[in-house]
């Protein structure tokens, strides 16, 4: 009977609070007895208004969570059900306020959030979530008029559409709460842009902008805007240009998209978080033109991003997923993908350089260098932070006159740097983990965080290398190459030495600068020849620069071999004029004086009697010197340097050395007699065989004498470009090689070690 007359007290006790539900202007003080306490299913003696603090106030009382009272009345059961106060509120204006709270606490410390609601506390967003400390003192649990005493949470952002303030307590441990003043603090908060309806990034009429600081509407947000995303699909359209924004958050509920489409840059301050679990952003990467984004903050965990890359049909690519917890089936499941499939294994391939290669007669997945993706991948899988992989796209089934396919990621953007393990040394394939452009070498304008820079003293040679799908061949990239910035989703091979276990990728290497930026065009004033070959549809070229501070040798991080993991059918390399050891390089820096005397051996790779043809961009010509191709075989000089210049010839051996040659001279016309000699590359293949490409057709005979002025060699040959000759067992030294053709002498050093 006792319980039943408290319950129908209790009862009473709500009826009257309701009735006392009244409206607080902010600033001002919330008494926090007249909120509503209904949402609490309440125990009798907890969440309840009584008086406290010396008998003088109305006050909450036992404030905290409680468990559902049983329908018999004879205990507590059911699940838990947090301490919840709502009391209607008017914002006078846009800004940052301080809350002091003044409680009674005699147990520990716990959390209370603040939070913007409905008026029954649904729709709930959390303003602030802090730590109340426990103030009872005397430690005697008794709450009087002293021991009630203050805490202030600072800077709570509230603006004109908040209308309930909604208090609660997730903790058991039991608060006796008094009121909450509200003041206005110093600081004004951040203007926001908030969405109103589906539309494009630079549509006014989509935006309604709010915020103290804000005082005209804007079409596209700058960094000093919060943006809101409501119920709405926003699209930056392609080409619109840059946006900015302080941080983007979709509505909580509303499921709130942004899409980026290609040719787009985007950059936030601090947070994004989307509401919806999938495509809560869209990042579109179509025909080599990518939207980027970066941001300084947190991505809520969960809420993925998607990336759209477009590739071209039947061709391999290096990718990378360009996003954190990226999974396999993801990208093999979803429809947009057509990935190639042969038998049980997708054309998704990792590279491991520790395994043989292929071999046609061993037995099937022993042999390769690639790692394919099987079925029966799962859920669990994921591409890789920081994982090159080779890939191949097939025709779209549903439209077979479709010659560009997608790839598709999905995942979180990443917020860290990202460290890539290493499976050994050698070879590797590493990709860009982030949607946004990479400073790739020192002549960036990020001359320290770029990618080369910062792995330097992991690379066996300081080089990129990035295959070239539509001519499927390679281009290499080092300290020489000039400004150079790596794609959104890039994959690509570094060559690590053996010490070297991880390979880095930092924040502070992106970029929203593409390639393609005026300024990295024109802000390279090196001399240049970048030679390049036409062959039955395929381009690839070499590039030499003229540098300060570079040899004839071979200078690392400057001078780059071919790619060395697999060959390419088609390529074009040059040799080193000293210390040649047949090393083919892709990029070769010489110094940037005695032009005329360099002449810089030009090699081939090629399909037998096949057609080539040779154009050159040459940057910074030193006023007064041309650029030449000299073809030995066909006893002819073509200038390169000249607008449409193009020399055509075919090529009647695979490999083709000894055969062109770069000039770079002040006279207007070269003569076949005056540089026959100075084109003749002579060097050590071994310690056991000397070679000489360049050779004139005719009698040649070469004499090796050592030091002391002693012939120690003779031998006599009929010359025909290319000739390997075996030197006989020599001790180490310095030895002068004579060579006396139809032409004339010729004098070169060699050193045997």
């Amino acid at each position: 009977m006792r319980k039943i007359l408290q319950k129908l007290f209790f009862a009473v006790l709500v009826i009257n609070c309701s009735a006392l539900y009244s409206q607080t202007t902010l600033p001002g003080t919330i008494e926090v007895e007249n909120g509503d306490l209904s949402q609490n299913n309440n125990h009798f003696e907890r969440n309840i208004v009584g008086s406290g603090n010396g008998g003088t106030n109305n006050i909450v009382l036992g404030f905290r969570k409680t468990r559902t009272e049983a329908v018999d009345g004879d205990g507590e059961s059911g699940a838990g059900v947090n301490g919840t106060i709502i009391n209607n509120v008017t914002v006078t204006a846009d800004g940052n306020y301080d809350f002091t709270f003044t409680y009674f606490k005699n147990s520990s410390d716990n959390t209370i959030t603040i939070n913007s609601t409905d008026a029954t506390g649904g729709n709930s967003t959390t303003l602030a979530s802090f730590t109340l400390i426990r103030n009872d003192a005397s430690g005697n649990n008794t709450a009087t008029t002293s021991s009630y005493s203050t805490q202030t949470v600072t800077g709570v952002a509230l603006t004109t559409g908040i209308n309930y303030i909604t208090i609660t307590n997730a903790a058991s441990a039991i608060l006796n709460l008094d009121n909450v003043i509200v003041t206005a603090s110093s600081a004004a908060i951040p203007p926001t842009m908030t969405s109103n309806g589906t539309g494009n990034w630079n549509e006014a009429s989509t935006w309604t902008v709010s915020g103290t600081a804000a005082t005209t509407p804007s079409t596209t947000p700058t960094a000093e805007y919060d943006v809101v995303i409501g119920a709405h699909i926003i699209t930056i359209p392609s080409g619109m240009g840059a946006a900015e924004a302080k941080s983007i958050t979709c509505a909580a509920g509303q499921g709130g998209q942004l899409i980026l489409r290609q040719n787009n840059t985007l950059t936030v301050t601090d947070d994004i978080s989307f509401d919806k679990s999938n495509d809560g952003m869209i990042l579109y990467a179509q025909n080599g033109n990518f939207s980027t984004v970066t941001f300084g903050g947190s991505y809520l965990s969960g809420k993925k991003t998607t990336i759209i890359k477009r590739l071209s049909e039947d061709k391999w690519t290096l990718v990378s997923s360009g996003l954190n917890n990226s999974k396999q089936f993801k990208t093999l499941d979803d429809s947009r993908n057509y990935t190639v499939k042969v038998g049980t294994k997708h054309a998704f391939g990792s590279y491991d350089d520790s395994r043989p290669a292929f071999d046609a007669a061993a037995p099937a997945g022993t042999t390769g260098k690639y790692v394919y993706v099987n079925d029966g991948y799962g859920t669990g899988p994921t591409w890789g932070s920081g994982i090159g992989w080779a890939t191949k796209s097939d025709e779209d089934p549903a439209n077979t006159s479709d010659s560009k396919h997608d790839v598709v990621f999905q995942g979180d953007l990443h917020s860290a740097d990202v460290p890539v393990s290493l499976a050994n040394a050698g070879f590797n394939l590493v990709g860009n983990p982030y949607p946004t452009y990479l400073y790739g070498n020192d002549d960036t304008v990020e001359a320290t965080n770029n990618v080369l820079t910062v792995n330097a003293d992991k690379l066996t040679e300081p080089t990129l290398w990035f295959w070239d799908s539509d001519n499927e061949t390679w281009i290499t990239k080092n300290q020489s190459s000039g400004a150079y910035h790596i794609s959104p989703l890039q994959g690509f091979f570094v060559k690590t030495n053996a010490a070297s276990t991880s390979f880095s990728f930092t924040e502070a290497m992106q970029t929203h600068t593409s390639n393609s930026d005026t300024f990295l065009k024109s802000s390279n004033s090196n001399f240049s020849i970048d030679l390049s070959i036409e062959n039955e549809g395929r381009t690839t070229s070499t590039l030499v620069n003229y540098l300060e501070n570079t040899t004839t040798s071979f200078d690392n991080g400057f001078d780059s071999s071919t790619f060395g993991g697999y060959s390419s059918t088609l390529e074009i390399y040059t040799h080193l004029l000293d210390d040649n050891t047949s090393k083919k390089l892709a990029i070769q820096s010489l110094p940037n004086n005695n032009l005329e005397d360099m002449i810089v051996p030009v090699g081939i790779s090629a399909a037998v009697n096949s057609e080539i043809s040779f154009t050159a961009e040459t940057l910074n010509v030193p006023t007064g010197y041309k650029v030449f191709l000299e073809d030995k075989l066909k006893n002819t000089f073509t200038r390169l340097d000249e607008a449409d210049a193009k020399y055509t010839t075919t090529v009647t051996e695979k490999i083709t050395d000894g055969r062109f040659y770069i000039h770079t001279s002040a006279k207007n016309v070269l003569s076949i007699e005056s540089e026959l000699l100075n084109s003749i590359s002579l060097y050590k293949s071994s310690n056991t065989t000397l070679k000489i490409i360049g050779l004139s057709q005719g009698k040649t005979n070469l004499k090796l004498y050592n030091v002391l002025g002693k012939q120690v060699l003779s031998h006599s040959f009929i010359a025909n470009g290319v000739k390997e000759i075996s030197l006989p067992k020599l001790s180490k030294g310095v030895y002068v090689v004579q060579l006396e053709t139809e032409i004339g002498k010729l004098n070169k050093k060699i050193v045997l070690e």
